[in-house]
């Protein structure tokens, strides 16, 4: 399966947004960002696991609560973060 951008929902109650990858053991996540919140209607992003040396991250199936398609206002602000490329049509959902 390919790299598709996804919202991950783990066992401890983070959400991630990245490129996601699954298999019947795990999933691996790329250019991944965790969301926080950050104000009234406002989501914020820090880098998944930004201490670790390398990428991606390889997380156990056991882990995950769901994976879900990300609003297209999400999935071009992360493709914006982790490319530089600027995707059009991001209105309505404010990321600080």
């Amino acid at each position: 399966m390919k790299d598709e951008y996804k919202l991950v929902r783990l066992s401890s109650g983070e959400e991630v947004v990245g490129k996601v990858t699954q298999n019947e053991e795990s999933i691996t996540i790329t250019d991944g960002y965790s969301l926080i919140p950050a104000g009234e209607g406002k989501i914020g992003m820090v880098p998944f696991v930004p201490y670790a040396k390398r990428e991606p991250i390889v997380v156990n199936e056991n882990s995950v609560m769901f994976v879900a398609e990300p609003m297209d206002e999400l999935k071009a602000q992360v493709i914006e973060a982790t490319t530089g490329i600027m995707m059009p049509g991001s209105g309505g959902l404010k990321l600080v």
